[in-house]
Order: C-alpha cells, then structure tokens, then sequence
C-alpha cells in the first residue's frame, strides 16, 4: 500500500507537542465558542432556545435521571400519548455511555429541577461538539501521512483546519444542537474511519482497529438517531471498500473476501454492543405511524436554492447547513483540484451527500429509495447536509495540508486566488446593488441580503490576500485564523440560543404541580392542549395524553387525529382538559384558570371521567382495527357498555351491565407494573386505558392471561365469572432481555480482545 509506515517510537516523541498544542488550540477555541453557556455570569449567559432540546431532549432526560437514580430501568414512560415504550423510542438514548455519564454527574447533587437538567444536557450537546472536533483532528491528521522526518505542520494544519470546519460550520451548529441525537451520533464517525484507516494501513487487515470502528459505529447507533446512524454506516462501508480496493491491486477475489469479512466483523461488534437499543427500537417501529408514510411523505428535502447556502449563511433559511465557509471552502476545491491523496473518495462522497439532501429533487434518491436497505424507513432527506459536511471538513483539511507541502502547484493557486478575487468583486457589486434597494424601499427585506453579500465580499478578500503565497510558514496559522473568524462570526451564538440562563427555564407551573400531587388519581390523566408542551407530560410527572415525539403508536395516533375529542377523552382516561376553550364537546365544570407563555387557560374537570380500568358487559368483535376505528366514530355506539375486539374473549358477556355494575380501583400504578382490583356481579370484560403493545404482561388472580386487543389499540382481559380478582400487569418485554443478552455478550467480547491487545503489544514492547 502507498501509506507509510508509521515511524520509530524514539522518532516520533519529539512530534507529539506540536500536536499537544493543537489540542490545547481547539480546547480553547471550543471554550471560546460556547463561553455564554460555560458562564456563571447570568447577564453574559445564553441558552439553547426552547422548543425540540427542552420538549423532547431534556424532559425524556428527566425522566432517565428520575428512573436511573432509582436503580431502574426506564423501559415504559406512562407520562406522554398515554403511555409508550421508552427504551425503545431510540432518541431516549437510554443506554448511551455519555448519557450515562451526565445521568451519573447530575445525580450526585440529589433531586435536580429542570434547570438543572437543561444546564446538564446543555453542557453535553457542548462537549459533544469538542469531542467531536478532537476525533475529527486525529483522523485527519492520520490521514495526511507524514513520513519519517517529514515535518508534521501540514498534517497538523490539516487536521486543525479539518476539525474547526467540522465543529463549527453551517451543519453541527444548526439544528443538531437542537436536535441532540443527529449531533451526538454524527460525531463519532471520524473514530470510525480512523479505526478503519488503521486497520487497512498494512496488507494485512489490522481487527483490533477495525473493533474500535465497529465500537464507533456502536456508540452512533446508540445516540438515538437512526438515519444518522445509517449515515454513517453506509460511509464507513463505503470507506472500507475504497481502502480495501486500494490495498488489493485490482484482485478482485482477494477484495471481496477481505470486504465481506470486515464488514461483518463491523456489523457483529456494532449490532451486538447496540443490540440493547436495536431490537426494542425495531419491534417499536413496526407499530407506528412511519409504517403508514410512503415516498412522497418521506421524500422532501432541501430546493435547490438552499445551494446559495454555500456562499451566503442565514441568507433563506434560519439554519445553513450547507455552509462550511470561504476558506473552508476553497480549500476543499484546492484539494479536488490538485488531487490530493483521498481527495476523490470524499469529493465523491460529498457530491453523493449533496444530490441525496435534495429528495426527490434528483433521480438519485429514488435510486437509492429502491436499493439501499433502510433509506426507506425515514424522512427529511435534507439530513444527508450531515454526509457533505463530514466530507467538505475532511476535504478542507487534506487542501490545507497539501497547500502547505513544498512543491504546491503554483498555477492552481493562482487560478484559486483569481477566482476568490472575483468572488469578492461579484459579492461587492450585489452587495452594492443590494444597498441601493434597502435605501431605496423596505429596509427589512433587503437587510439580510446586504449583510451576507457584504461579508462573504470581505472573506473571499481575505481568503485571496491569506492564500497568495502557498505553503509560506505563516500561511498555517493565517488559515486558521480566518476560519475562526469567519465561522465563529457566523454561527457563533446564533438563531439557536436567548439570553436566558439555563438555570431559569422551564420552572414548574404551580397548575401542573397541583394536579400532579392532589387532583389526579392513579391511571388517570390530562389533554395538554396549554400548560404541557412538548413531553413536558415527563419532564413533570404528569400523564398527558399528547406529546411530540417523532415516533407515536399508530392507534393512540388515530386516537388523537381521527376521532371525535370527547371520544379519545373517554378511552384514554382523561379527567382534565387543559385549554382556552370555555366549552368542551363534553360536560365539564372549569375549576381553574392558569397562565402559561400564551396568556390565560382554563382547567376543565370532565364530569364523568371514565377510569383506567373500567368494566364492561358487552363485546362487539370486529375483524381488524380499521372496523374498530369505524365504531368509534359513530356517536351512537356506547363504549362504556360495550367494548370492541379483535377476537372473542371466550367469556359469556351478559350484554349489559348487572344491576351492580361493580368497580375497578387502581391501588398501584407504575410505569412497569400495574395492580388493579375489580369486582363484578358477572362476567366482565375489564378495559384498560393502555396501549396494547408487546411486552405487557397479565395474570388475573395469579394465573396468566391473554391481554385482549380492545378498541382497536387498548388493552382488555376477561374476567370469566363473577367475583372479586386482582389483575396485575408487568412490561416485560423480550426484546430488552435478548437485546441485554447480545450486548453484555459482546460487550465481554470486545473487552477481552481489548485485553488481549493491550498483552501482545506490552510483550512486543
């Protein structure tokens, strides 16, 4: 292979400061970067805004914190679309080893209030991006060999430039802040692919290395975003292809052979460290609403305008992802033009990334809809700016590098600089033109215009005036410095963050509290129409029957979409309607009133609140929950007395209630185990307010019992005769047993092998 080798131990100490000072430069570029959320100061302090990161992110954080600390696992969160599988929803990120960590941290202080939460996780999506501004250095600075007694400030340079545009360009300081798992998956595929280089520098396949990659891709599948974690997948094969290829000399047979084996060596440690998630995120997604959308819900992506995003930030869209900065960018064509080593397979990648972020837009995605097993299952196309980003950083750096290597092709860089120079003459006359309109009319309008053109005119100067003598000594730290300038003065603080200290969001309403702690009784919950945004339902211990997660059970969906209100209120056991509506389509008496960001709400108290577990003394059976669905949707039908199933529950039902109609009390409800004691004058079929989902478990009076499938998505059991009985239900489902099995398994595996290692090369030592 062309790779070299790397050099003698004694040789290479003298090299490791420039790379400690590197280090230490993108630490305290990063403080620099985030020092508004780092601050104790809270006049200086920002905060990510609300919304995604406080309604999703840090309320299922919450409630990690609340179960972990207890010693239990988090696998049923009852406190959002009336209860749903936690652990399986993957952006819980239960089992993430960093999420585990700052579970562990924000425990040690006791019970922590929201703010606390939000100041923790905040802190994590931040650390999240340092780190991965660290691994993207290593990968890239590994990857510009640097030979015995070559000097190392190209590949150091590189890697600076590489991971300062990966860190802190368009994508990562967009909505993956917000969206914590794209960021915190996306930021471990530089550690796969420098586990992949590694193990494919010699012609022998080095399988320690190629296990920290599979590790790498682990901890991506675990941090909650699948797409993402495809993402990276699908490059980090591509990656091992193109490796392999190269070290096998055109034999085919040998190339397959190899590939065929690593790459299951990859999915082995990946799937098996990641199985604990997988196989519960799996069985979950076969029961939501994903499996209803087709191509053209799933297909949308970035318009083709979005490409001005290249040159010109916060110019059509809140966020830029597209952007990776002047300098970044002519870089990145430096390295294309001049084809340096690797430069091909990343601009391949990046053009690939790019076509497929456009949707339906190009032929491509449709293409890869049909073929690439997985692209189907997601939406938002416009998340593949995720591939071009990691590509364009890695390209920039290998540009840096090799503009810094003596012997840099003098023509192509005046050919570069010439080009910046009439970038910044076409950006000063339109930006001129730009200036003559906002004099001239709406000033709002042309504002935003103006400032882009106006600075991407400035940078492109810059970045001609910085480039004009190549691989000149200073030119390395003159290039990193303008791309701290110019990214930091783009994405630094920008539409993500108000000037709000972490420590004073999201303080509990006293409205929320009461009904919490006095009004509700077990099983029993609220519609969050006001008051409960979001998950807000978890983040305080409050059972709602909405919430916004992306992944929701196809029947309590339809339970909210697509039946009448006052029908969804009496199956899913809500007691309060939290809204500005002074009427409700059903009885009510307001018996409150609260404030909240939109003004005044009221709090209606149903009138007859149908109860967690209720009796009935009638079935209707109907083939499949589309028939169940049409049921409940005529008004005429009684739910009360009759309850509608999928199959006989072998019991001989009375047809009616007896003249005692018995009752059903709820004397323990928690998230995985639910004990409720029924008596009845006949035989009855007790109704639940619970998803029916794999995993819930019954025994009535200690003996098991079939869990019946009731109004299309709840849960029932027969109760043959009548009598007093106690029904218990557990959430024990098999996919977190197996999932735990294969993990511990593997995660034994890796341990041993990383032992084993260590032992052989203290032995070569």
């Amino acid at each position: 292979m062309s790779d070299h080798a790397a050099p003698p131990p004694t040789s290479e100490r003298p090299r490791r400061w420039p790379g400690a000072l590197a280090v230490l430069v993108l630490v305290a570029l990063w403080g620099l970067y985030f020092w508004r959320i780092l601050t104790p100061a809270p006049q200086d302090a920002l905060s990510l805004t609300e919304g995604d990161f406080s309604g999703q992110f840090v309320s299922f954080f919450g409630y990690q914190v609340e179960r972990l600390a207890a010693g239990e696992v988090p696998l049923w969160n009852p406190y959002n679309y009336a209860g749903h599988p936690f652990l399986a929803d993957t952006q819980s990120a239960v089992f993430y080893p960093p999420r585990l960590l700052t579970v562990a941290l924000v425990s040690l202080g006791g019970d922590p209030d929201p703010g606390e939460l939000y100041r923790a996780l905040q802190t994590e999506m931040a650390l999240h991006v340092l780190l991965g501004t660290l691994l993207m250095y290593a990968f890239v600075r590994r990857l510009i060999a640097s030979p015995a007694g070559a000097p190392v400030y190209p590949a150091i340079v590189g890697g600076l430039v590489a991971a300062l545009t990966y860190g802190y360009s368009g994508y990562l300081s967009g909505y993956p802040q917000l969206q914590l798992a794209v960021l915190e998956a996306g930021i471990w595929l530089p550690l796969a692919l420098l586990g992949i280089f590694q193990a494919t520098r010699t012609a022998r396949v080095g399988w320690p290395c190629l296990v920290l990659a599979g590790v790498a891709l682990a901890l991506a599948l675990l941090a909650g975003h699948p797409q993402t974690g495809l993402f990276i997948l699908y490059f980090a094969l591509a990656f091992l292809a193109y490796r392999l290829w190269r070290g096998a000399g055109g034999a085919w047979r040998e190339f397959g052979r190899r590939f065929v084996l690593s790459a299951a060596l990859l999915g082995l440690v990946a799937g098996g460290l990641a199985a604990i998630q997988l196989l519960p995120g799996l069985e979950y997604l076969q029961h939501t609403t994903r499996q209803d959308l087709g191509f053209e819900a799933k297909s949308g992506g970035f318009p083709f305008s979005d490409l001005l995003q290249l040159l010109f930030p916060g110019f059509l869209t809140l966020w830029s992802p597209l952007y990776l900065g002047i300098a970044g960018l002519a870089l990145a064509a430096w390295a294309i033009i001049t084809r340096a080593a690797h430069s091909a397979f990343f601009a391949a990648a990046a053009l690939i990334g790019l076509l497929l972020s456009f949707g339906a837009g190009t032929v491509l995605y449709d293409a890869a809809y049909l073929l690439l097993p997985g692209l189907s299952w997601f939406r938002g196309q416009e998340r593949a700016a995720f591939v071009v980003a990691e590509s364009a950083s890695i390209l920039a750096g290998l540009g840096a590098a090799h503009l810094l290597t003596p012997g840099a092709i003098q023509p192509a860089a005046r050919t570069l600089r010439r080009a910046l120079i009439a970038l910044a003459a076409v950006c000063g006359v339109i930006a001129l033109a730009v200036f003559v309109a906002w004099r001239a009319l709406d000033g709002a309008t042309y504002h935003a215009a103006l400032q882009s053109m106006t600075f991407a005119a400035l940078l492109s100067a810059l970045a001609a005036a910085v480039l004009r003598r190549p691989h000149d000594a200073r030119l390395g730290a003159a290039l990193v410095a303008l791309i701290v300038f110019d990214l930091f003065s783009v994405t630094m603080g920008a539409a993500n963050y108000d000037p709000v200290p972490a420590d004073e969001r999201l303080p509990e309403p006293p409205m929320i509290a009461q009904l919490r702690d006095d009004l509700l009784p077990p099983g029993a919950r609220v519609d969050g129409l006001r008051g409960l945004r979001g998950n807000w339902g978890t983040l305080y211990a409050v059972p709602d029957m909405r919430g916004i997660s992306p992944l929701v059970l196809d029947s309590v969906h339809t339970y909210l979409e697509g039946l009448p209100a006052n029908r969804a209120w009496d199956l899913l056991a809500v007691r309060y309607v939290l809204t500005d509506w002074r009427e409700l389509p059903a009885a009510s008496t307001i018996v409150d009133t609260a404030e909240d960001e939109y003004g005044t709400y009221n709090v209606h108290e149903l009138e007859s609140p149908r109860g967690f577990a209720h009796l009935t003394y009638g079935a209707t059976v109907v083939p499949g929950d589309a028939e169940a669905y049409g049921l409940l949707r005529e008004p005429a039908y009684d739910t009360r007395q009759h309850v509608i199933l999928n199959r006989d529950p072998g019991v001989d039902l009375p047809g009616r209630a007896p003249d005692d109609p018995g009752r059903a009390d709820v004397p323990r409800f928690e998230p995985e185990h639910i004990v409720i004691e029924a008596g009845t004058a006949a035989p009855a079929v007790l109704t639940l307010a619970l998803p029916h989902y794999p995993g819930w478990r019954a025994t009535v009076n200690g003996d098991e019992a079939d869990l019946l499938r009731a109004y299309g998505g709840l849960s029932a059991v027969a109760l043959p005769e009548a009598g007093r009985y106690t029904v218990v239900l557990r959430y024990q489902p098999w996919t977190y047993r197996a999932g735990l099995g294969i993990t511990l398994l593997a995660l034994l595996l890796v341990s041993a092998l990383a032992v084993w290692t260590f032992a052989a090369a203290r032995r070569a030592r």
